[in-house]
């Protein structure tokens, strides 16, 4: 059976709970307080069916301007409003504050319910009423909806009634049922032989009995014991129904009305958001940092709007902002949300949202975000990676950025693997466009280096990292870099960075200065001079480059720090070390030291030189070859 939810909407007294006791049989006041004072005060909730295996799930709404917070909670996650106009009446100030707010809301089906037919006996004025509403949904989605005129009290075209909801459903997309399952929690009461149960319109995905689901923004995560979708028992319900959800282990006072059930792990409380926000034609100016009233889902959060490129937001307006919120709550790219003032509580606009997850902005300091949500997931998945940038992401924060289940994002993630778009760094995914800015951000700060820096041979790749990787993920650096080698554009001289084909500047004074350099070291064998010693009648300046010349090329190693051997020598240590562990099985400092005739500084400095290269393994007081 395929779930709809079809909501209510309209003024006071306008005989919405009546009607949907017409379409259902199921009066939907439930509250003692409703019935005697003949007001809905809550949201009630009834369902009727459709042929062809569609069920309705129909939302009541109240109508009372004080009432919007309940109104709101209940209107989010409907697929077909009904805004119902008594007749007698005509357009009153609720219908408009509520077509004010549908308008920001993902329904986009509706119909008018001309309702109390039965009082007026003059169609004049029943035309005046229709011109009024005319005039009233041009320019909304409403515009050219279907007038149907009826009669709660004496069942007057309820037939009618049904047969437009059957066509305007027709054209409702199906919800997100193979999506992680989210459900906006707009109740939450215990139940005799139950124990707690929730209620809401589920926004997404499946929810089944024996399920885990996380409660957020608490982050609890409960077991399902039951679920029942317009009063009966189901072994799983689909996104679009409207479910109550029996829970373990959590008191309906844990629980409140905003909160989200969800699949574990995949949303993330937030209390920024980037979003689009439009102001009606007759809201007042917004200026920055002004205090709210943000709707989103079900909940109603306190905030304030940061106006990033202007100092106010005047009426019929539009900016990207970004929302800062007093409490976390649950929220995507793509939800919508409805804003109203902070006091007096006036709707004034409404929007949808750009990044649920964004850096904290300042006025004028950045980019504005521009990001619209894509359509198609797969771009929905790049998008993400490539804003994540050089920090890149794994399958786990693109289940949560995206909200969406593991399959659906390894899916994602494999087509953009095989498109050259995503590269997977040992677990990590990085967009290719930030690894591009890398690359180009490296082959710049290595050309800088040989014309600040001639006479070496190329730039340490450590020295490099420090001069072009600000922030982010190791890998992104590694992997930019690593490109560039294999495609021949920079060479690695065991370390050193250097553009392909480049040559080192070499002056004569310097070249007889290394020479002098090595023979010394070479001839102090196993006790080689210390670099003071050597530096002794040569000009500083000179020395040094002809100096760190010697280490870029390898000729000298520094094996400790102050401790210096030539490359020739270590070599042939490394020959005694492997002669000593042949015949005795392992070597000692001391050992190597009587064999060597050396100190035991220089016997030490070169063992534990041997073991970070990975020469040697250090086993106990003893070394082994690896």
């Amino acid at each position: 059976m395929r779930h709809y939810v079809a909501g209510t909407a309209g003024h006071i007294d306008h005989g919405k709970s009546a009607l949907v006791k017409a379409l259902t049989g199921v009066d939907p006041d439930r509250l003692e307080e409703e019935k005697r004072r003949g007001m809905t005060i809550d949201l009630g909730f009834a369902h009727f069916d459709l042929p062809g295996d569609r069920r309705v799930g129909v939302v009541d709404v109240p109508g009372h301007e004080r009432l919007i917070k309940n109104m709101l909670a209940g209107a989010t996650g409907i697929d077909l409003v009904l805004l119902v106009v008594a007749a007698d009446e005509g357009v009153m100030p609720q219908t408009r504050e509520h077509l004010d707010i549908l308008r920001f809301l993902p329904v986009r089906a509706g119909i008018v319910v001309l309702n109390k037919i039965d009082l007026i006996a003059d169609s004049g004025w029943i035309e005046l009423v229709r011109t009024d509403l005319a005039a009233l949904t041009a320019g909304t989605f409403l515009e050219g909806a279907p007038i149907v005129e009826v009669s709660a009290r004496t069942g007057q075209g309820i037939p009618a009634l049904v047969d437009a909801i059957d066509r305007a459903l027709h054209a409702v997309p199906r919800r997100a049922v193979d999506a992680p399952a989210r459900l906006p929690i707009d109740r939450a009461f215990t139940m005799a032989g139950f124990g707690t149960v929730v209620t809401g319109t589920l926004w997404s995905g499946r929810i089944g009995a024996g399920d885990s689901l996380e409660l957020l923004p608490a982050g609890r995560v409960l077991r399902v014991r039951g679920v029942q979708s317009h009063g009966t028992a189901v072994a799983t319900a689909e996104a679009g129904s409207r479910v109550a959800v029996n829970l373990a282990g959590i008191d309906k006072d844990q629980i409140e009305r905003g909160d989200v059930l969800a699949t574990p792990g995949v949303f993330t409380p937030t209390e920024r958001l980037d979003v689009e926000l439009r102001l009606l034609r007759g809201a007042p100016t917004l200026s920055h940092l002004a205090r709210v009233r943000v709707y989103i889902g079900s909940a109603e959060v306190i905030g304030r709007v940061a106006l990033l490129d202007r100092a106010r937001l005047e009426p019929g307006g539009e900016a990207t902002v970004q929302l800062r919120l007093e409490r976390p709550t649950v929220a995507h790219a793509g939800d919508p949300f409805v804003v109203r003032r902070y006091s007096p509580m006036l709707t004034t606009g409404g929007g949808r949202v750009l990044d649920a997850h964004p850096p904290l902005r300042r006025r004028g300091a950045v980019e504005l975000p521009a990001r619209r949500p894509e359509a198609d997931f797969a771009a929905r998945v790049e998008a993400a990676a490539r804003q994540a940038g050089s920090a890149g992401m794994t399958a786990d924060d693109l289940m949560r950025t995206a909200a969406a289940t593991r399959p659906q994002v390894d899916e994602a993630v494999r087509t953009l693997l095989a498109s050259g778009r995503l590269t997977d760094a040992r677990g990590r995914l990085f967009h290719t466009e930030p690894l591009d800015e890398l690359g180009t951000a490296i082959r710049e700060a290595v050309a800088a280096y040989h014309v600040a820096e001639p006479w070496r041979a190329g730039i340490r790749r450590e020295e490099l990292k420090r001069r072009v990787f600000v922030k982010g993920d190791d890998r992104a650096y590694a992997l930019a870099l690593d490109r560039l080698i294999g495609a021949g554009i920079l060479d690695d001289l065991g370390g050193l960075i250097r553009v392909h084909g480049f040559r080192p500047a070499v002056d004569p004074q310097d070249t007889a200065l290394r020479e002098r350099i090595a023979a010394a070291l070479r001839a102090g064998r196993f006790a080689p001079p210390p670099k003071d010693d050597l530096a002794k009648g040569a000009d500083p300046q000179v020395f040094e480059r002809a100096w760190r010349a010697l280490l870029d090329d390898g000729t000298i190693v520094e094996v400790a720090p102050g401790v210096y051997f030539h490359q020739d020598v270590l070599t042939d240590i490394r020959r005694t070390v492997a002669a000593l562990v042949a015949s005795h099985g392992s070597v000692t400092v001391a050992m190597l030291r009587d064999r060597l005739q050396t100190s035991r500084k220089f016997a030490i400095s070169v063992l534990e030189h041997f073991d970070r290269v990975r020469i040697t393994r250090r086993v106990g007081d003893a070394r082994v070859l690896l």
